[in-house]
């Protein structure tokens, strides 16, 4: 094969190697900008954010009632059960008095955090 030949197989070689590596830096750097695009309009959401951070709020604020429960000699023993959502507490269980119950409540109002308490307490009876 003459030496002009085989330089502009070579040469066509090179041009059609660099044409397709130049295709795939641009679908590489469309692929980026997405990803990008995507990771920025999520963290810029405080929607999607949001119930993620809320969770972790509920279960401090479940764990801090629970032990404010636990601190109180009247109430150490009893099966109150407590749930939250959204900052709202609501404690479920049975209690031997009404005096329990409101205490209960109160121990819980006092919690960082906390929006509303619901009470479903139950009494003998």
């Amino acid at each position: 094969m003459p030496a002009g030949i085989a330089f502009e197989l070579n040469r066509s070689y090179m041009e059609k190697r660099m044409q397709q590596q130049s295709v795939l830096v641009r679908q590489l750097a469309a692929a980026l900008l997405i990803g990008v695009a995507c990771v920025t309009a999520q963290a810029a959401d405080p929607v999607s954010a949001a119930p993620a951070a809320a969770t972790a709020d509920d279960a401090a604020i479940t764990a801090q009632v629970q032990a404010a429960l636990q601190k109180d000699k009247d109430l150490s023993a009893l099966p109150i059960v407590v749930n939250t959502n959204a900052g709202v507490v609501v404690l479920t269980g049975a209690v031997p008095s009404a005096a329990a119950a409101e205490l209960a409540v109160k121990l819980a109002q006092a919690v960082p955090g906390v929006k509303e308490v619901k009470s479903e307490l139950k009494l003998p009876g």
